[in-house]
């Protein structure tokens, strides 16, 4: 098996999840994931382990609707630090409404990779109160 960096697994990751390949990402994800949302999301909270399946269906749940076309779920990953196995990434999270409303908010996460697999994600919305309000406001 090859070897790869963290930041590898990483940009796995956020492919896999601007493609919803949830068979890849279930083979990304290290058994003892946990995922760290902000607040006043519909997914917030610290998931971890089995929970993750009940977070991922919370979440598909928002953004499936809101993410209709490959223009909104691409992502445009910038990789701002990486060190061990720490790795930082400034992306641009998007959506689109069924009235055409769009929202669109910079976003830094933190990952931490184990074993090759993605053990740990904390995510920072730049516009969080903006975010809430648009999933809110979209019915999800």
């Amino acid at each position: 098996m090859m070897s790869r960096t963290p930041v590898d697994v990483v940009l796995d990751v956020l492919d896999a999840v601007e493609k919803r390949d949830a068979a890849r990402l279930a083979r990304l994800y290290h058994p003892d994931i946990e995922f760290h949302w902000p607040p006043d999301l519909p997914y917030s909270g610290v998931h971890r382990g089995v929970a993750i399946s009940e977070m991922q269906m919370r979440f598909a749940q928002v953004w499936l609707p809101l993410q209709p076309t490959e223009n909104e779920r691409r992502m445009e990953p910038l990789v701002v630090a990486a060190q061990d196995a720490d790795v930082v990434v400034r992306y641009r999270w998007k959506g689109r409404d069924a009235a055409g409303n769009v929202f669109e908010t910079p976003t830094l996460a933190h990952y931490q990779v184990r074993d090759q697999k993605l053990v740990r994600a904390q995510m920072y919305h730049y516009d969080l109160v903006g975010l809430a309000r648009f999933v809110a406001v979209s019915g999800s």
